[in-house]
């Protein structure tokens, strides 16, 4: 991706990271987690003439899927979810919201280990559970860029005390997936602010 640029949107009320990253030059642009606030969202897009093209989704808590099916709906554009939370995207109590999304056949269900080439970017898939099953982690190489969604917060991790949580596995994601990944590495997590792969090996007393 020649010259990629990100916007952070904070959404909702936990205010969630909802990003578009885009290609300055040509101004396509992928979506990932717009938990609330569409209006809000395509207002920001249409700012930046940026035109998206997929909407990427790390998991399916309600606070990361609230947009959803207006998004999908304004931009005519596939969802990506992994194959583990996709049925939490129209189950009210698995969300924790009230929220129900339908997927279509368009949408595109992962497995992790894909590697994706969307609005010109590369982007390996990671599937990292802890802060549910199904959850995903976007890495995309050539920008040092990786979006964390909720498996990992600037000295911090997600929650895995809600269902489909478990503390071993989110370790696991973070110790095998994520630290080993370059020292330079921009993180962006799902909520709060921005980090890097360097500083969270200190916190987490990684050595590579």
């Amino acid at each position: 991706m020649g010259n990629l640029k990100t916007l952070c949107l904070r959404v909702g009320f936990n205010r969630t990271n909802c990003y578009v990253f885009y290609d300055e030059e040509t101004k396509r642009a992928v979506i990932i987690d717009p938990g609330d606030n569409a209006d809000f969202i395509q207002e920001q897009i249409g700012k930046i003439g940026a035109k998206p093209e997929a909407l990427l989704l790390t998991h399916a808590h309600y606070d990361h899927i609230g947009a959803v099916t207006e998004i999908k709906k304004a931009y005519g554009i596939p969802v990506y979810v992994h194959e583990e939370d996709a049925p939490m995207l129209s189950d009210r109590m698995k969300n924790l919201g009230n929220i129900i999304v339908e997927l279509s056949p368009d949408d595109i269900l992962l497995k992790g280990g894909e590697e994706l080439n969307l609005a010109g970017a590369r982007i390996n898939v990671f599937h990292t559970p802890g802060h549910t099953r199904g959850c995903v982690c976007y890495y995309l190489e050539d920008s040092g860029i990786l979006f964390s969604g909720d498996t990992m917060f600037r000295y911090s991790w997600g929650r895995t005390d809600f269902p489909g949580g478990s503390e071993r596995e989110i370790m696991d994601s973070i110790h095998n997936k994520l630290l080993p990944l370059p020292a330079e590495t921009v993180v962006f997590p799902g909520h709060e602010g921005a980090t890097r792969i360097g500083d969270e090996r200190r916190v987490h007393g990684f050595e590579a």
